[in-house]
């Protein structure tokens, strides 16, 4: 797989909506960089992402919550491909709700005006930013990922009125602690994930 931000941001994406092969590849491409702290950083924030989104029910975390991520906040980035399944999926005047920015970019204000109470109106074709949150989102680990030097797993930030992050966070914390006392270190990235795919399969 050559270098392409577009596509594989594309492929985080549909592996971070459940499409596993996907995920598989860009941990695939990922792990040939796995000497680069960041890149190190990217698979784990990933893994602990999907985590969220495939493999551990969080949805009545979410409902407790309120949806408190799609409520406040900075505008949510709107990518190209993003935007692309939006236009198939909306109508005009949903589609007006976006912001555009430039050619490549529209923002998605918050609150969300596709909220619908805590549930997400858009939930099956939401943009990546929404995917990633908060594993995988630069905004909550920019701290995080301008410290870690490639040594052990990165202690991700969740905020705290994340219950589903924080629940998401405890369960991984031991499953890893688990797999370090089985392999005598911490677990690599792919080793996290298919200990995962073992305990959960699919939800």
């Amino acid at each position: 797989m050559s270098f392409d931000t577009n596509r594989i941001n594309l492929m985080v994406k549909k592996g971070l909506r459940g499409e596993l092969d996907h995920f598989e590849k860009v941990l695939d491409f990922l792990e040939r960089y796995s000497t680069v702290p960041q890149a190190k950083f990217g698979m784990y924030s990933l893994v602990f992402q999907i985590a969220m989104n495939v493999f551990i029910d969080v949805a009545k975390d979410c409902e407790e919550c309120g949806g408190k991520c799609c409520k406040s906040g900075y505008p949510v980035p709107v990518y190209n491909f993003d935007y692309n399944e939006l236009k198939k999926k909306l109508n005009r005047d949903d589609l007006k709700k976006l912001n555009k920015v430039d050619n490549n970019l529209h923002v998605l204000p918050r609150p969300c005006p596709f909220q619908k109470g805590w549930l997400c109106g858009i939930h099956g074709f939401k943009p990546y930013a929404c995917l990633s949150f908060p594993f995988a989102t630069e905004d909550e680990q920019e701290t995080i990922i301008n410290r870690y030097n490639g040594d052990g797993i990165p202690d991700f930030n969740v905020p705290d009125y994340c219950i589903a992050g924080i629940k998401v966070k405890n369960i991984l914390g031991s499953i890893i602690e688990d797999l370090k006392n089985r392999l005598g270190r911490p677990p690599s990235p792919r080793e996290l994930y298919q200990e995962l795919k073992a305990r959960y399969g699919r939800k």
